[in-house]
């Protein structure tokens, strides 16, 4: 089966009264689980019954936003 977990975390930290810092942490395929795509079904080929590839491993993004 597909399993995929994405997670996102933000902390926004006030610098005066009218501005903020905002940081932000993302995740996809949070655990880096390998998921496969679907076997060869070719029965000529030689890479019949095989996955020879994989869906993007874990990804992560870090953002840092200034809110004025």
């Amino acid at each position: 089966g597909f399993v995929n977990w994405q997670f996102a975390a933000f902390k926004r930290t006030k610098i005066t009264e009218s501005q903020s810092l905002e940081f932000r942490a993302e995740f996809f395929n949070l655990f880096n689980r390998v998921n496969l795509f679907l076997p060869e079904v070719d029965v000529d080929s030689s890479f019949f019954g095989q996955s020879t590839s994989a869906f993007d491993p874990r990804q992560i993004q870090f953002a840092l936003k200034l809110l004025f």
